[in-house]
C-alpha cells in the first residue's frame, strides 16, 4: 500500500527469457521508502541484477508494475497533469536514478571532469562553470580534489568507482543504484569505495544496493532482501535476515558466505 514515504513500489515483476522458459524474476513485489538503504543478497544467478535494472528499465520487464514517484514506468503511456494520455519519458525518470555499475563506464578520453561534467551539462542544462564548481566539490568530498584533470587511465579501481558514484551524483538523483559496486576491485580497494556509501547512506540518500559485502549489509542496510532462482525469498532487517533467518534457502546461503 502506498505511503507518503513510498519512492518505489514494485509489484508482481517478472522477466522470462525463451518465452518463459527462463524465469529471472517470478514475482517480484517490494516498496522502496525514501530514505531506505536497502542490500540485495543472494547467490549467483539469482536475478538480483535483473532486479536491480529494471528498475530504471535498462531490462525491460515482461510484467508487474514499478511505480516511481507516482508514475507507473512499465506502462508505454501515462496521463499527464491535463488528463491526457502522452507517450512516458523514460529518460525524465532515469535521470532521478543514480546508477553505478560493477565496472567504471569512464569515458577514457576524457579527463575526470569532463567525464562529470559532460551530462550535467547536455542534460540538465547546466552552465559549464557551475557544473565544474558542483564536480570539483564532489571530488574533493571523496579524496579526488587533485584527479580532476587526470584519464581513467592514471586512476585505482577505487578511484575509478568513487569517481563513477559522483558522477551519478551531479545529476542530483532521488535514488541511487548500485550493481555490485566493489566485485571488480582489487581487495584492498573495496573499503574506500564503501565508505563512501556509508557516508550517502548516513545524509539520507535512498539506494539499492546489490552486493556480496555482508559486512556492508549488516552495517549500513535498514532493509536486506535475499533472492533465489528469481524470486523474493525473504525479506527484513539485517538482524532479521543475519540473526533469525527464516527460509532454508537463505539459511544455507548464509552458512556458506558467512
Amino acid at each position: 500500500m502506498a505511503t507518503v514515504d513510498n519512492l518505489i513500489q514494485v509489484t508482481d515483476l517478472k522477466k522470462h527469457y525463451n518465452r518463459g522458459a527462463i524465469k529471472a524474476l517470478d514475482g517480484i513485489t517490494v516498496d522502496i521508502n525514501k530514505g531506505d538503504v536497502m542490500v540485495v543478497i543472494g547467490p549467483s544467478g539469482s536475478g538480483k541484477s535483473t532486479f536491480l535494472r529494471s528498475l530504471n528499465l535498462m531490462e525491460e520487464p515482461t510484467g508487474g508494475a514499478i511505480v516511481f514517484d507516482g508514475v507507473d514506468i512499465t506502462k508505454k503511456k501515462v496521463r499527464n497533469e491535463a488528463g491526457k494520455m502522452v507517450k512516458l519519458d523514460i529518460d525524465k525518470h532515469r535521470q532521478k536514478m543514480g546508477m553505478v555499475f560493477q565496472h567504471f563506464n569512464l569515458f577514457p578520453h576524457m579527463t575526470i571532469l569532463d567525464n562529470m561534467t559532460l551530462a550535467p551539462v547536455k542534460v540538465l542544462h547546466m552552465s559549464r562553470p557551475e557544473a565544474e564548481e558542483k564536480a570539483r566539490k564532489l571530488l574533493e568530498r571523496v579524496g579526488l580534489a587533485d584527479r580532476a584533470d587526470a584519464y581513467p587511465i592514471q586512476l585505482s579501481g577505487g578511484q575509478k568507482q568513487r569517481v563513477a558514484i559522483v558522477r551519478a551524483l551531479m545529476m542530483e538523483p532521488e535514488v541511487m543504484l548500485f550493481d555490485e559496486p566493489t566485485s571488480a576491485l582489487d581487495p584492498e580497494m573495496v573499503g574506500e569505495v564503501l565508505d563512501v556509501m556509508k557516508e550517502l547512506a548516513r545524509e539520507g540518500m535512498t539506494m539499492v544496493v546489490v552486493t556480496h559485502e555482508m559486512g556492508f549489509a549488516r552495517e549500513v542496510g535498514n532493509r536486506v532482501l535475499f533472492m533465489a532462482d528469481g524470486k523474493l525469498l525473504e525479506q527484513g532487517t539485517p538482524a532479521d535476515i543475519f540473526e533469525h533467518p527464516q527460509h532454508p534457502r537463505l539459511r544455507e546461503f548464509l552458512s556458506k558466505v558467512l
